[in-house]
């Protein structure tokens, strides 16, 4: 008998595959993650592995995951080698697996390479799962995913997930606004940003944005494997919803630091993404560029985290104590 997921991150026990505990634990199943090694893997991982699951970890890279290996709880952690693109792989990792989990996707300015990954890879890992008899499947897409998103990476996400329903229909989707959390890449940024420089540009200054708790993706994404929650659509925002401009004052002011901000004009944003993208490191891309100008907020229709139960983290109560500390430390969060 399968037994259901919860999704409060409670779990006993405190080794890793095999500790008894005093309190309630749950009897694990197998779940299939792809691209657990990542910001939001890590996160999902670790709360699956307290709650007494058994997790593979499907990566290009197993070795750079094995500290994965080292979360606390009930559960362990398995490690394989796996590509949205490689269906033999995919079989290995998908078999035997009571749900799956993609959160594989890429932001390039190589149109047939995001498509390849994005749409081509999300289809293929939803196919194999449907074929190894995986009974809940959750795709990560991204709100703003849509055929007639006005970017390239927009419509990829849309077109992944009409293919993703397309081969399996109860699979659920997610698509959560920017994440937060200590290892994020956007906060730190502006942090780093602000610790290295007095000025700094702000680009599509007037779009808002609803930033979302990297621990409350991945309480939704554990809830949308559990049965009885086939086929959602759910798109994960926090409490606040802020324009670009008043997120960088957030910044500064979590920080404790005083910049002088200057708006960015579309056109001169585009000049610089047409001077960058070229570059290695891809620093902005033309098709960055028109994502950051489109409202990346929770939109009236799907579900959202208060359907799962879960309430909202605001930013305040958690980003405030990451961003302090040295110029080291917020690189080292950058860049992972």
């Amino acid at each position: 008998m399968r037994t259901n997921f919860s999704v409060d991150g409670t779990g006993g026990g405190t080794g890793n595959g095999g500790g008894t505990g005093s309190g309630p634990r749950s009897v694990g199943r197998t779940v299939a993650v792809l691209g657990g090694g990542g910001f939001v893997g890590r996160e999902l991982v670790g709360r699956l592995v307290a709650l007494g699951h058994v997790v593979r970890v499907g990566s290009r890279n197993p070795d750079s995951d094995q500290a994965l290996a080292r979360f606390p709880g009930d559960g362990r952690v398995e490690f394989l080698k796996a590509s949205v693109n490689d269906a033999e792989l995919l079989e290995r990792l998908f078999n035997g697996a009571d749900a799956g989990i993609n959160l594989v996707s890429i932001m390039s300015p190589d149109v047939k390479a995001m498509h390849r990954v994005n749409v081509e890879g999300a289809r293929l890992a939803a196919l194999v799962a449907r074929q190894e008899g995986v009974e809940q499947y959750m795709h990560m897409s991204a709100i703003g995913a849509s055929l007639q998103s006005p970017g390239n990476y927009g419509r990829s996400k849309g077109l992944a997930e009409q293919a993703v329903r397309a081969v399996f229909p109860e699979a659920s989707l997610l698509r959560p606004s920017v994440i937060f959390g200590p290892e994020d890449s956007f906060f730190n940024m502006f942090a780093l940003m602000a610790k290295l420089s007095p000025v700094l540009p702000v680009f599509a200054p007037n779009t808002h944005f609803q930033p979302v708790y990297v621990g409350d993706v991945a309480k939704a994404a554990i809830a949308l494997v559990e049965p009885g929650h086939e086929g959602m659509t759910v798109e994960a925002g926090g409490p606040d919803v802020l324009t670009m401009k008043e997120l960088m004052e957030f910044v500064l002011k979590a920080s404790g630091r005083h910049r002088l901000l200057v708006p960015v004009p579309d056109c001169v944003a585009r000049m610089e993404a047409e001077i960058l993208e070229p570059l290695p490191g891809h620093l902005l891309t033309r098709d960055q560029v028109v994502m950051m100008g489109l409202d990346n907020v929770v939109q009236p229709g799907p579900d959202n985290l208060q359907s799962l139960g879960i309430t909202p983290t605001a930013m305040r109560s958690v980003v405030p104590d990451y961003l302090k500390g040295s110029i080291c430390e917020s690189w080292r969060r950058f860049r992972k």
